[in-house]
């Protein structure tokens, strides 16, 4: 899938991500994560963009959010980044690049709200960190299985609607599928909204876009589903 100038809907949860610039380690201590942290929680609150989710890694993040206003999400995780960026080389004595290039995100309908959020708090223990989701101290998978305190930042409303600490609980314990994962990351890289058919078209009827991708070559042929270049990240 070719990458689309970038897709935000208002009101739509969203699946976020962004690398450490060459894959470098940028949130290593205690200390990185928490000021990270703070810096997300102050420009998501004031740029209108509730978060939902969230996982720090050592290289990369993941959150899961809902813009308010269309620049929400640009404006919200241009100002966080940019200042986690100035601390890190302030800190490191280093300067240029601190993350890699803009980050990536794809719209969710609500099934799929579900399996990205899974898919981001799941990601220590795919990486072999923690054996439990819950056990990992800078993610949201505590304050969803009630095992850590719910920050105040935390947007859980939209997660209380549908789930219980203990039907979450196990609803991470039971995994993911590979093709699940694939998905997600397909079209968070290619910034494709992941969800329904019916989703998607009312996506395009709202940002009067198509988002669809269009077949290639004549039209009374079928393209390949190998075809397609593949935007996979390998987390």
């Amino acid at each position: 899938m070719a990458r689309l100038p970038r897709v935000v809907a208002v009101g739509v949860p969203h699946h976020v991500t962004q690398r450490g610039n060459a894959r470098q380690f940028l949130l290593t201590t205690d200390a990185e994560r928490t000021i990270y942290l703070a810096l997300l929680r102050q420009s998501a609150e004031l740029r209108g963009l509730a978060v939902l989710g969230y996982c720090l890694m050592s290289n990369h993040v993941h959150l899961v959010v809902i813009p308010h206003h269309a620049d929400s999400l640009a404006l919200a995780l241009k100002q966080a980044h940019g200042r986690y960026a100035a601390f890190w080389n302030a800190s490191h004595q280093s300067s240029g690049h601190v993350w890699q290039g803009r980050f990536f995100s794809c719209p969710l309908d609500r099934e799929h709200l579900w399996r990205a959020l899974r898919y981001t708090e799941l990601n220590p223990v795919r990486a072999g960190l923690v054996l439990s989701a819950e056990t990992w101290s800078w993610s949201s998978a505590g304050a969803h299985c009630g095992s850590t305190l719910r920050p105040g930042w935390l947007e859980m409303e939209t997660w209380d609607s549908w789930w219980t600490p203990s039907a979450w609980r196990e609803y991470l314990s039971a995994g993911e599928t590979e093709g699940e994962r694939i998905e997600i990351r397909r079209r968070t890289y290619s910034g494709r909204p992941l969800g329904e058919p019916a989703f998607v078209e009312q996506l395009e009827q709202a940002i009067h876009r198509q988002l669809t991708p269009r077949k290639r070559g004549r039209p009374a042929k079928e393209v390949p589903a190998d075809h397609e270049e593949s935007l996979i990240s390998p987390e």
